[in-house]
């Protein structure tokens, strides 16, 4: 059944997520993105069931998490963190990359500052950027690289029900140092993937592909939607190109 979130999308032509492809993708160089606070180890983390996702906050007394650099103008604050699966382990991914899904897939959230509020950077084609991570379930034996997650997925059974909270280690996002690592990485425009499509984000989508387990891709489907039930699944399907560019920005080397 089409959701009148769907309806709306139709007359829109920079739906995301998209499926990204290396032939498809026009190189350009980049200066490096700059993140600035995210694994911080001061204040707290705090993990919340919003009936759909787990999202994770940073609060407390720390320093702003700050993203500027590569295709972004001005700078962007990190807003929240959370996470898109599937079913089963072969398809939780919301974007594809050549045609092939992922397990599980991460946003990490920011507006930009010179619109002073969030809602405003939704009316805006600058207004959102958000990172986007890809997760493969491995065997739960082989897997010793994916206890950086742990300090996300260990908590997961505290905010099982709707609506509940509970307080994670401040540096839960450490993660995201791995993840970066890489030297180039995709950018086009695109729109938010739940709520109101709006058609106001710069996505940033790194190739590095992430381990997880099986088990742990397990307790995020034990969360509990607004009527109760498990949220077997919570990821938006691949929408149409039409004619934007996708774009590969190959990082500069700063001397």
């Amino acid at each position: 059944m089409t959701t009148q979130n769907e309806l709306k999308s139709l007359s829109k032509r920079r739906q995301s997520p998209i499926d990204v492809r290396d032939d498809e993708a026009h190189p350009i160089e980049m200066v490096p993105l700059t993140i600035v606070g995210h694994w911080l180890n001061d204040g707290e983390a705090i993990m919340s069931n919003n009936g759909e996702y787990a999202i994770l906050n940073l609060k407390g007394d720390r320093v702003p998490s700050l993203l500027r650099g590569g295709p972004l103008s001005g700078e962007y604050e990190f807003l929240n963190a959370h996470f898109h699966w599937g079913v089963d382990d072969s398809c939780g991914s919301e974007h594809l990359l050549n045609g092939a899904p992922f397990s599980m897939e991460a946003h990490i959230v920011h507006w930009n500052r010179k619109y002073h509020s969030f809602q405003e950077c939704l009316k805006q084609e600058d207004g959102i950027c958000v990172l986007a991570f890809f997760f493969l379930a491995q065997d739960d034996d082989d897997c010793s690289k994916c206890a950086m997650l742990d300090k996300i997925t260990e908590h997961l059974k505290d905010v099982v029900e709707y609506k509940s909270e509970t307080i994670i280690p401040a540096n839960s996002l450490c993660w995201i140092r791995e993840a970066t690592r890489s030297d180039y990485y995709y950018f086009y425009q695109g729109s938010l993937t739940a709520g109101g499509l709006e058609e106001c984000v710069t996505w940033i989508i790194f190739p590095v592909v992430l381990p997880i387990t099986h088990a742990q891709i397990a307790e995020f489907r034990h969360l509990k939607s607004e009527k109760g039930r498990e949220v077997m699944e919570n990821r938006r399907n691949v929408q149409r190109i039409y004619d934007r560019k996708i774009y590969k920005a190959l990082i500069q080397q700063l001397t």
